[in-house]
């Protein structure tokens, strides 16, 4: 594996080494049960309420008053869209507004909840950059003001164009009180874009460390402490929101991962988007000498700095990532959920893109280990692909 060139972070990252130092002491330290009352219990339970409350305090959150934020521990994001999303589909129903942008599993969280009584699903129309407009939130919004609760799930930065929704409406959660719930899903935002959860106004909100560093096997959801979701899996854990013995060591992994990536934001998105810069420009140059069209998606939006998505048009998007595998580059045609697809993402569809176009999108996404010469030799091993990649 040593060869092989990685640029898929937007997928998954390579775990840090001192956060893999921080799950080890936390695993020697904290290895019993945090619901056991004896003092090896005892300080496993420390060790993950102080993870929590690093967690809480690195986005911003309220941490005292009645409504403090709270944060439930998941087994990833996918978990975390679930059941923010059909945690929140208590009376009074409404209406549920989700659009091509977000991940599959948040789109499938609804889908689910518009099955309950009285829940209708809309899709609402993205623009041409692939992003949300405040006039299309506000319209749905109004369309009908009888419905006495609403939620509309939004993703902060796409995980598929890199574009970055800026526009959201405030969230109201009073019960049984006309306004709107807003779930956001920041998996790919909070390692290069600002989040601080009570500026964005958000209900809830999604995180998975393994996208900066951190552990897999473990998400979370920040939940505006006035808001009662329904428990997905109710046990005596998590405040009742989560039955299972918590991961001690996981949470302490996700705590370090996250204030390391949040301190080193800035520097990070400056060199990342630098890279990115070049990558694009190395990419255009050598598709425009071998007469390929090509268009880099989203390039006139505001984008997270890890992600480009290029499409190659009339070429074949999963020949081309077969052929750079072979070759020992590691990119992706989608979404990792979703990457094995035969179809094109839905969010490059709803966003007018023709099907050639669409058929042949590639996603590069960058991380904190890549460098200049990673991204040279990526382009190096894409023209000998691209040579011999047919066009379909």
């Amino acid at each position: 594996m040593a060869a092989v060139l990685y640029l898929d972070h937007a997928a998954t990252t390579p775990l840090r080494p001192e956060v893999e130092q921080a799950i080890q002491a936390a695993g020697r330290e904290g290895f019993a049960n945090p619901s056991s009352q004896h003092a090896a219990g005892r300080r496993a339970r420390q060790i993950l309420e102080d993870a929590r409350e690093r967690i809480l305090g690195t986005l911003g959150c309220r941490s005292a008053g009645p409504d403090k934020h709270r944060l439930v521990f998941t087994s990833g994001a996918s978990e975390a869209n679930r059941m923010a999303v059909l945690g929140a589909g208590r009376p009074p129903a409404g209406g549920v507004g989700v659009s091509a942008r977000d991940h599959t599993s948040l789109r499938a969280a609804a889908d689910t909840l518009a099955m309950r009584a009285g829940w209708r699903l809309t899709e609402l129309p993205l623009e041409n950059d692939g992003t949300l407009a405040a006039a299309t939130i506000a319209a749905w919004l109004d369309h009908t003001p009888d419905d006495p609760i609403r939620l509309l799930c939004t993703t902060l930065v796409c995980g598929q164009t890199g574009t970055i929704q800026t526009e959201l409406p405030a969230s109201q959660v009073t019960p049984g009180t006309t306004g709107c719930l807003v779930h956001a899903d920041a998996t790919q935002a909070v390692a290069f874009t600002a989040v601080d959860v009570p500026q964005l106004g958000v209900a809830t909100l999604t995180l998975a460390p393994h996208k900066f560093g951190g552990p897999r096997g473990i998400g979370a959801l920040v939940v505006r402490g006035d808001l009662e979701l329904e428990p997905l899996h109710p046990g005596p854990q998590e405040t009742g929101m989560r039955g299972g013995t918590e991961p001690v060591a996981l949470a302490a992994g996700f705590a370090t991962a996250l204030e390391l990536a949040v301190t080193e934001r800035a520097d990070t998105a400056r060199r990342l988007a630098g890279l990115r810069e070049h990558f694009e420009a190395r990419v255009l140059a050598l598709t425009d000498r071998r007469g390929i069209d090509c268009a880099v998606i989203g390039v006139l939006s505001a984008r997270s700095p890890h992600l480009s998505t290029i499409a190659f048009q009339g070429r074949d998007r999963q020949a081309i990532a077969m052929a750079a595998d072979l070759a020992g580059l590691c990119l992706a045609t989608g979404t990792a959920c979703a990457s094995g697809s035969s179809e094109p993402a839905p969010v490059l569809a709803a966003m007018g893109l023709p099907e050639t176009i669409a058929r042949g999108a590639i996603r590069f996404s960058f991380g904190r280990e890549t460098t200049k010469d990673n991204i040279d030799r990526a382009v190096e091993i894409l023209d000998g692909v691209l040579s011999q990649s047919p066009v379909g």
